[in-house]
Formats: C-alpha cells, sequence, structure tokens
C-alpha cells in the first residue's frame, strides 16, 4: 500500500511537489541521493529530505529557494504523494466551538480536501487525513506540521488510458498566497508525518505518540485549577481564596486566574488587549494577595492572557496601531498583533516579562478568541506563526520552567505544532466529560494523549428528598449524586458516576474549573486519592501510548502502554448498554506472561487469543461507568 520504498520509485518533479509562480511550475526530473530529492528550475530549487524511524513514522521536509539572481513569486506550493489504485475511503476532521475532532470516513469519488481557514489553524478542519485501501485494507496516515494556513487534498485522477491513481497534495493554502522571494530566500513548507495504517479503529496512532515522546517529550503533567467555570468573570476575592484551599488540600499544584482580571470598572472586555490588572473592579487590585497566598499554600500562580488579539477601545491599540492587523467585520472589528514585525513583538513580550516578574507567574493559559481569515502579507500567515513560534520560545528561554497551557476559545488551534510549542491544551469549552471523553477518542488520532487537558466542571448534589433516592437495589439508595456541568456554560448539567469521572481523569494534565465548595466532603476526598494515585504514576502517564480497542454505541476501550508493552492499562467505558459482561482483547506481547492487579499469570498468547472477561456491578449501574484493568509484565 504505503511504504518508503514506493515512494523512491518516481523520476518526475509532479509526482513529489505541486507549485507554481512567476517561475512557471515545478516539472522536469528529480535527483535522488541517501535520505533526499532534489529538483531545479531555470530560477529555484526545491528539496525534499526524508526519514523513517524504526516504527515506521516517516518524515518529510521540502524547501523550495530561489536560485536566481532576481525576486521570484510563489502562488503555490505543495508536497505530493501519488498511490496506485481507485478504491479508496478518506477519514478527515471537522473543527469548530465545542465540536472540536469531528471525524467522518466518506468514499474518495472525486477529492476530498481539508484545510485551515484562519490564524487558527485547526479553524474549521484539522491537519490530518487517513487514506484508507479498500482493496488491501491497509492505509496511510498524513500528518501536517503547520507553520501557516495549510490544506490536505486527496484526488482520484485519471492517468494515462484508462488507469487511474489517488494523489495527495498536502503544504500551504493557495487563498491569497502570493510569496516574494528575494535572491537565495527560501520557503519552508509544513512539515509531513506519514505512517502505514492496518488498525482502521484508530488508524496505529500509538506509532504517532512513541514519535512525538521522543521528539517532544512531556516535562511535566500537572494538576491545575483553574477559575473559568466558577462563576466565570465574576472574581471575587474571598471566593478565590477559598477555592485555593480546597485546591490545595486536594493536592493540585497550579492555580490560575482566568479572564477578567485586566481592564476598567465592570467593562473588562473593553480592555482585550491592555494586560493591565484591574484597580476599579474584578479584584480591586488584590491579584499580588491571591498569588502570594497561592504560593504560601504551596501551588504555582497563573493567570490567562489573549497577546494576539486586541478590541478597538483597548490603549495599546491606540498607542501602537503600527503594530496591529485589521480583522473582524465592520460592526465587530478586532486587531491582531503582527508576531511578524519584531519591534512589534519584542514590545509585546515585554509586557508579558513584566508582568510574570511581578506576579510571580509560573503558569499562563495562552488563549486566543477570534479568526484572521486573510492576510495580508500573503505568506499564507507563514510570516505570522514563525514570529508566533519566536514569541512563545523567548518566554520559555527567559522562563525556563513556566507552564504554558494552549487555547483557542478551546480547541480551535489544537495541532502538532502547537502541542510542541506549548505544554498541553485546553481542548474545548465545552466540559461535558462524555462530550470531551468523544472529542478524546477522536483527538488522539492526531495528538498524543498528553497534550490533552482533561476538565472537570463538577458539582455534589447531597441531601436529596426521599423521591429522589435511587432504587434500594442500586447503591444502597445513596442520596448523593455528582453532576457536572454539560456544556461550556452550565446551561445543562448532566450525572456522572464516580468511576466515569476516574477514568475521564487518565493520560493527561488533570484540571478543575469549578467552585470547589460545592463538592461534597465524600466527592473531595475520592478526588484526592485519584489525584495521588495520578502522581505516583506518572512517570508511566507521561511516556504512554493509546490505542482504541473497541468503540461502539454501547462501550469504548482504550489501552495505554508504554511501546514495549510492559505495562498495560485497558479502560473500558460503557455508555448505555444492556450488557453485563464484556471481553477486550489488549495488544499485549505474546511471547511474554503478565499479572493482573489480582494476582492471576496469564501469557500473551492466551490473552490475545482468549481475551479478558470484564464482568459488570449490578445491572441497573451499567450505564456510564468505567472498568479498568492492569497488567504487568513478568
Amino acid at each position: 500500500m504505503f511504504n518508503l520504498n514506493n515512494f523512491l520509485t518516481g523520476t518526475i518533479a509532479r509526482e513529489y511537489f505541486r507549485g507554481c509562480g512567476s517561475f512557471g511550475e515545478i516539472c522536469g526530473n528529480v535527483e535522488r541521493s541517501e535520505g533526499t530529492i532534489v529538483n531545479r528550475g531555470a530560477e529555484y530549487e526545491i528539496t525534499c529530505t526524508y526519514e523513517k524511524d524504526a516504527y515506521g513514522v516517516f518524515t518529510r521536509k521540502d524547501v523550495f529557494r530561489n536560485t536566481s539572481d532576481h525576486p521570484i513569486r510563489v502562488n503555490a506550493l505543495k508536497s505530493r504523494f501519488v498511490f496506485d489504485g481507485s478504491e479508496y475511503q478518506v477519514y478527515t476532521q471537522f473543527n469548530n466551538w465545542q465540536h472540536e475532532s469531528t471525524g467522518a470516513w466518506q468514499e474518495l469519488v472525486t477529492s476530498v480536501s481539508v484545510a485551515s481557514a484562519s490564524t487558527r489553524l485547526t479553524m474549521g478542519g484539522t491537519p490530518f487525513m487517513v487514506l484508507w485501501n479498500e482493496q488491501a485494507h491497509r492505509g496511510v496516515a498524513l500528518h501536517l506540521i503547520p507553520n501557516g494556513n495549510w490544506e490536505i487534498r486527496a484526488t482520484r485522477t485519471g492517468a494515462q488510458s484508462k488507469h487511474t491513481n489517488v494523489v495527495v497534495d498536502l503544504g500551504l493554502s493557495d487563498y491569497g498566497m502570493d510569496v516574494q522571494l528575494q535572491s537565495g530566500e527560501s520557503l519552508e513548507l509544513p512539515e509531513v508525518l506519514c505512517y502505514e495504517v492496518r488498525n482502521k479503529l484508530d488508524c496505529d496512532c500509538w506509532k504517532l505518540h512513541n514519535y512525538m515522546h521522543t521528539r517532544a517529550p512531556r516535562k511535566a503533567m500537572p494538576m491545575l485549577y483553574n477559575t473559568w467555570l466558577c462563576r466565570f468573570d465574576n472574581l471575587d476575592y474571598d471566593v478565590l481564596i477559598r477555592q485555593a484551599e480546597l485546591a490545595a488540600e486536594m493536592g493540585l499544584e497550579y492555580y490560575l486566574i482566568d479572564a477578567g482580571w485586566f481592564g476598567k470598572g465592570a467593562a473588562w472586555s473593553l480592555s482585550v488587549g491592555d494586560w493591565k490588572e484591574n484597580q476599579t473592579g474584578a479584584l480591586y487590585g488584590k491579584m499580588i494577595e491571591v498569588a502570594d497566598k497561592v504560593r504560601s499554600l504551596g501551588m504555582k500562580f497563573g493567570l490567562w492572557l489573549e497577546p494576539e488579539r486586541a478590541v478597538p477601545t483597548a490603549d495599546n491599540l491606540r498607542e501602537h496601531p503600527e503594530y496591529y492587523f485589521k480583522g473582524g467585520t465592520e460592526a465587530e472589528p478586532y486587531y491582531f498583533l503582527d508576531f511578524g514585525n519584531d519591534e512589534a513583538r519584542q514590545w509585546m513580550l515585554q509586557i508579558i516579562f513584566d508582568l510574570i516578574d511581578h506576579y510571580g507567574i509560573e503558569y499562563i493559559k495562552d488563549d486566543y478568541n477570534a479568526d484572521l481569515f486573510f492576510d495580508p502579507k500573503h505568506t499564507s500567515f507563514t510570516d505570522y506563526h514563525a514570529g508566533h513560534a519566536k514569541f512563545i520560545q523567548a518566554i520559555r528561554d527567559r522562563y525556563p520552567n513556566i507552564y504554558l497551557t494552549n487555547c483557542g476559545s478551546g480547541g480551535i488551534r489544537l495541532d502538532l505544532r502547537s502541542y510542541m510549542l506549548f505544554d498541553s491544551a485546553w481542548p474545548s469549552d465545552n466540559e461535558s466529560p462524555y462530550i470531551e471523553m468523544r472529542m478524546y477518542r477522536d483527538t488522539i488520532l492526531r495528538m498524543p494523549p498528553q497534550g490533552f487537558e482533561r476538565w472537570i466542571a463538577a458539582h455534589s448534589v447531597a441531601d436529596l428528598k426521599d423521591f429522589y433516592q435511587c432504587f434500594q437495589g442500586s447503591n444502597s439508595g445513596k442520596l448523593e449524586r455528582m453532576v457536572a456541568c454539560g456544556d461550556a456554560v452550565w446551561h445543562h448539567l448532566v450525572g456522572v458516576q464516580d468511576s466515569f469521572m476516574q477514568g475521564y481523569m487518565t493520560g493527561g494534565p488533570v484540571g478543575f474549573s469549578c467552585d470547589l465548595r460545592l463538592l461534597s466532603d465524600r466527592a473531595r476526598e475520592m478526588f484526592k486519592e485519584e489525584i495521588a494515585q495520578i502522581k505516583a504514576d506518572r512517570e508511566f502517564w507521561k511516556t504512554a501510548v493509546a490505542r482504541i480497542l473497541t468503540d461502539t454505541k454501547t462501550v469504548t476501550t482504550f489501552q495505554y502502554s508504554d511501546v514495549a508493552l510492559t505495562r498495560i492499562v485497558v479502560q473500558l467505558f460503557t455508555h448505555e448498554t444492556m450488557q453485563q459482561t464484556f471481553r477486550v482483547y489488549p495488544v499485549v506481547d505474546e511471547a511474554a506472561s503478565y499479572r493482573t492487579a489480582d494476582g492471576a499469570v496469564l501469557t500473551g498468547r492466551q490473552i490475545a487469543e482468549e481475551g479478558i472477561g470484564i464482568a459488570t456491578e449490578t445491572w441497573l449501574d451499567n450505564w456510564h461507568e468505567m472498568f479498568q484493568i492492569t497488567l504487568e509484565k513478568i
């Protein structure tokens, strides 16, 4: 289906590249050497370098360079792969607010494409496509590490005579692209990652996870607190102090004040872009006292920021309009920091540095809540994102231990580039544990689980009237329940079981964003114990790769392990099911033996052939529960 040897057989430039500009188009033959493919025109040179790791992850980097003695223009530029045959299915993902990573398969009849729509690199779609050969029952997963607006397009094309091929073009979006390269200047395409897929259910995502653990290992996977879903922007000093005390008791390690801390009076939204503490509203100048209290409790203090955007009424915009692009609409304009402007970038960095130094900030949630759809510099936003990467790196260089969360109204810039720039991501503003588990299932196809923050917005409902107590045969007629936010704003509530919540907390950084006073003593103790267990196992979770073993209307099963399969954790999440028993088939080393949590010893071959049975609790409790199996290689 797809392997490195097939990729190396072509001799024509159009089999590897798609590009055009003032130089004409990329055409002619290629020259090949170890790990390199080169095409040279009269005015340009385009070079493809590639390599493959031990697990079959293939990486490709293409660079276009002006070799003439005068400026040339580039209007389209993409990497290309060509596949034999015509019977294919294509998997892509739609991405939007509260609907992140919504994926589906479709038959490839003519062409299927997915692209970014704005400076937020996963607005509208994610840089990921899987091509599945229905004849071979194998496929290839293709990922971009975007450095600007991007597009991936799979096209069924007619070749000579009656033969058909499938061509996949990956690279910079052509929309408005008109890059001028001076003599000797280069333009880099987004890096491509790809690998063969044999499991259509999870697209062999464990290969990507293992690759990224080597390339961009996680330094930390902390326990977090964020104020947002505890009264949103209604920041009350006494309430925040009590939240900090309870967060510390539960074992949380970072405490962050979200939006609303800046501005003037009650209308902080009129000051987006002015990152100065509100002295006449919100905390009335007491934020340093909150920060000191957080540190006295053994936690690290954090702050929400949105340096990429300003509103028309912002003082900083009026003082430096030359540092911003205008976007949005005439009725609702926004202004965007020009990260490609060195002077603008350094100016904003100094504002951030002053805040970090003054408040002792060790945790930043970097948000981005607007879209700029057209690049006035015509670079497909490569200039913008190169500057943004320098901006984030400058913060890391000065404060190497700072923890950086990536947010763009949730997961609207959730991509592999951001995974490498930031420590983790706020994946969605929809905090329903059920909806986020769906998002998580689809997001790990294109990103390691360690980058996906698990946010808990929950309350206890205790002392229910007798009318609302559970049936006596179920949990002894308990009167207490746990409810969670069912959307982004607490308009809806959903009931949630302890076991489901414990499974939901698995595999990445865990955060709480709710009024901790409204959790019962029992619930806080349950979470405290779970947090302690996660910390004890944190080294395993930092490098675990994930697989999806089953995913149906009634049950979803995840497997986590090290790449050598020496420790395996299987979690089975039930949905609305009538089954009392389930059987799972973990991926194991069939030549080894494993010990279960209850001390039983099973051979790898026995597990692979017979599976492991899971019996649920009483039949009334089968919905929305989690059951876990742990295997240790002997």
